[in-house]
C-alpha cells in the first residue's frame, strides 16, 4: 500500500529512535562479546556449557560487526542476537528445577528480557528497513535538517511526566505542512520518540488560565493531552495553529 507523504516522513521520523539504539548496542556489545569470549576460552565446565558460550561470543562478534554496516537491515541481526541469548538459555543445563512459578520466573528472567528485547527490536527493524530505502532519501534528508535546526523554528518546549511514566521533554514544532512532535528524556538528549502528524492531528486549546491544552490526535493510534501548557508568542503567531474551542 503507498504510503503518503506524511506517513513517510513518520516512517524516517520514528526510525531516528533506531539509530540511538544501533549507537548503544554497538558499546554495548563492544563490552559484552570480549567478556563472553574470555568465558568461552577459560570455561572448565561441561562442553555443551562451553559450545553454547562460544555460540553467543561468535553471534556477538557477527552482531557487533554487522551494527557498523551501512546495511538497512542490521537491526535484525541484533534481535536475533537476543534470541540466540533465549535459546542459549533454554538448551543450557546450568538452571536448577523450579517448584513454583514464581521460581521459575526468577531463574529464567533474563531470558524473558532478552525475549522481549528480541522482539521490541524485530518490530523496529522493519521500519529502520523501510526507512533506509533509497526512495526514502528525500524524507531523510527533510527530518535530519528539522532536528538539527529544531531549536531555531518556533517551537513549544515543556516537561511532562511522573514516577510512574517517567519524566520527559516535548518538542513541537512546524518546519512545513506538518507537526514534529519529539520527545526526551528529561535533562538529557537522549531521542525517546519522534513522530510527524498531519496538521489537523494537533489541536490547541486557550484555557480560562490563559494556558493552553495540546491534544494530538492521530488516525491511528492513542490520543495524547498536555494541559496547562505555556506556548511563546512566536509560537502562537503561526497562521498553521489549529485552535479548539
Amino acid at each position: 500500500m503507498a504510503l503518503t507523504q506524511i506517513e513517510r516522513l513518520d516512517t524516517v521520523a520514528q526510525s531516528k529512535v533506531t539509530t540511538s539504539v544501533i549507537s548503544y548496542a554497538r558499546i554495548t556489545l563492544l563490552i559484552l562479546t570480549p567478556l563472553f569470549v574470555v568465558l568461552a576460552v577459560n570455561s572448565v565446565a561441561p562442553f555443551l556449557e562451553t559450545l553454547l558460550v562460544a555460540l553467543i561470543s561468535a553471534g556477538g562478534l557477527v552482531t557487533s560487526f554487522v551494527l557498523w554496516l551501512n546495511w538497512r537491515f542490521k537491526v535484525y541481526a541484533l534481535s536475533l542476537w537476543c534470541f540466540l541469548f533465549v535459546i542459549r538459555n533454554a538448551i543450557s543445563n546450568g538452571h536448577p528445577h523450579s517448584h513454583t512459578v514464581l521460581e521459575w520466573i526468577g531463574e529464567h528472567s533474563f531470558s524473558l528480557l532478552f525475549f522481549y528485547y528480541g522482539c521490541a527490536l524485530w518490530l523496529k527493524a522493519r521500519g529502520y528497513a523501510r526507512a533506509n530505502q533509497s526512495s526514502f532519501r528525500e524524507e531523510r534528508e527533510k527530518i535530519e535538517k528539522w532536528m538539527d535546526e529544531k531549536s531555531a523554528i518556533a517551537h513549544v518546549e515543556f516537561p511532562t511526566g511522573s514516577f510512574w511514566t517517567g519524566y520527559w521533554t516535548y518538542y513541537i514544532f512546524n518546519p512545513e505542512d506538518c507537526w514534529v512532535v519529539a520527545r526526551y528524556k528529561r535533562g538529557g538528549k537522549k531521542l525517546a520518540s519522534c513522530r510527524v502528524y498531519e496538521l489537523k492531528d494537533v489541536r490547541f486549546a486557550r484555557l480560562s488560565s490563559g494556558k493552553w491544552r495540546i491534544d494530538i490526535v492521530p488516525q491511528s493510534g492513542k490520543k495524547k493531552s498536555f494541559v496547562e501548557v505555556d506556548l511563546p508568542v512566536p509560537f502562537t503567531s503561526q497562521p498553521t495553529l489549529t485552535q479548539t474551542a
